[in-house]
């Protein structure tokens, strides 16, 4: 693995995003991805029981072809190296950031002020 990460260049990182979020789009994966957000419904940890081997199932589908390992290892090493370039690049930045939206979706939170009020009701 150590040879994949040397040879993982910024434009392949860019490339590699890029892949990863077209894989999400595509039908066959679009309904995976629909189908596991459906079971796990609004229940977080159901999410991380089903909806996020999902999304790691497609991107190491995807960064197999850039020299990763086709297992958790090689996704481990494809988030790290993504993480140094984002440093170095806006549009690493910007990827990652849509890659994250897929594996943490906005959640519906009330702000604390209105917590508390609902609390002391």
């Amino acid at each position: 693995m150590a040879s994949a990460m040397q040879q993982f260049t910024l434009e392949d990182c860019k490339a590699a995003l890029s892949d990863v979020l077209e894989a999400f789009k595509l039908p066959e994966n679009a309904a995976r991805l629909n189908e596991a957000r459906d079971t796990a419904g609004n229940d977080m940890l159901k999410g991380m029981q089903v909806v996020f081997p999902v999304i790691s199932q497609i991107q190491i589908d995807v960064i197999n072809k850039y020299g990763f390992v086709a297992e958790g290892d090689g996704l481990v090493q494809f988030t790290k190296a993504v993480r140094l370039y984002e440093t170095q690049d806006q549009e690493v930045a910007s990827l990652n950031q849509e890659l994250r939206a897929y594996l943490m979706p906005p959640v519906g939170v009330s702000p604390p002020s209105a917590m508390g009020q609902n609390g002391a009701s």
